[in-house]
């Protein structure tokens, strides 16, 4: 079985900005020299050892300012089947003129503010919503990052996705705030936002990212986040992700995908290319429908 990876990364450091991988600038992780470094379609290839067969590429900060310059890129450095989340600010006055100027490259499927700490005050302000309904309006998607074990975060989410039924919204690492939750009422909070987004159809829900909530994570607490998810989110709404080349942190690309698919090696075939291939293809449009 080969694999469409729903969630992962290029840099090239000497075209693009990516401020956020300069040492003096945040997020200061001490490991970030490891993955601070050129990181291209053959890579993704040669490390996958060619089971990779497309992939949704993730707004990386090439250029914030000017989001289509990295989409620019892409189109010219990849020949995988691919699709491209760019880089929005939701709160730039002139965020609906670039949602369109975006459009005119066929790999631009969706958009990406990350709202992580914000996630409330950025999902109640009228400028946001806005731009949200004018990219649902666009037909694009809208990838959210931020925090499920937050309460109120959530419940302006739920209310966006009420207020714009015709928004997709692709849930980022949906596993990590589980595997940070250090409480059970955490981890209470977690499952029952997840069964609430799980009720919306419009949103889909990506199984990633476990390095961003622990460096040493193991197989045995993602599988325990994945048989959660599969008691509660229909099949067709999950996806899984690499999060490449961050993943890169606890296991090589390789044997992540392998460790999905023991994960899921007792699902019905269907099921199985659903989640490790077909689902994201379907989510993110890769045949433009």
């Amino acid at each position: 079985m080969t694999w469409f990876d729903s969630h992962l990364h290029f840099f090239a450091l000497q075209q693009g900005d990516y401020d956020w991988l300069k040492p003096d600038n945040p997020p200061f992780w001490p490991d970030k020299p490891r993955i601070a470094c050129n990181t291209t379609e053959r890579h993704l290839m040669t490390q996958s050892q060619g089971k990779v067969d497309g992939f949704v590429h993730i707004e990386a900060g090439y250029n914030n300012r000017l989001p289509w310059r990295e989409i620019e890129y892409l189109d010219r450095h990849c020949s995988l089947p691919f699709k491209a989340v760019a880089c929005i600010d939701l709160t730039d006055p002139q965020a609906c003129s670039t949602v369109d100027n975006l459009l005119r490259w066929r790999s631009v499927t969706g958009l990406r503010h990350i709202l992580d700490d914000e996630a409330t005050t950025l999902l109640t302000t009228p400028r946001v919503k806005h731009c949200l309904a004018h990219i649902s309006h666009r037909q694009l998607s809208f990838d959210a990052q931020l925090d499920l074990t937050d309460s109120k975060a959530v419940t302006a989410l739920l209310n966006v996705i009420s207020a714009l039924p015709q928004l997709k919204v692709m849930i980022n690492h949906t596993g990590a705030s589980f595997l940070a939750a250090r409480s059970a009422k955490k981890k209470h909070l977690w499952l029952r936002h997840i069964q609430l987004l799980s009720e919306c159809p419009g949103v889909a829900m990506k199984m990633s990212g476990w390095e961003m909530a622990s460096r040493d994570w193991r197989w045995q607490e993602v599988a325990r986040v994945c048989d959660a998810l599969f008691e509660r989110v229909p099949y067709h709404q999950l996806m899984f992700a690499s999060n490449f080349p961050l993943c890169g942190w606890r296991l090589p690309y390789l044997a992540l995908w392998q460790g999905y698919e023991k994960l899921v090696a007792q699902l019905p075939k269907k099921v199985q290319r659903g989640l490790l291939h077909e689902n994201a293809t379907q989510w993110y449009r890769l045949n433009g429908k």
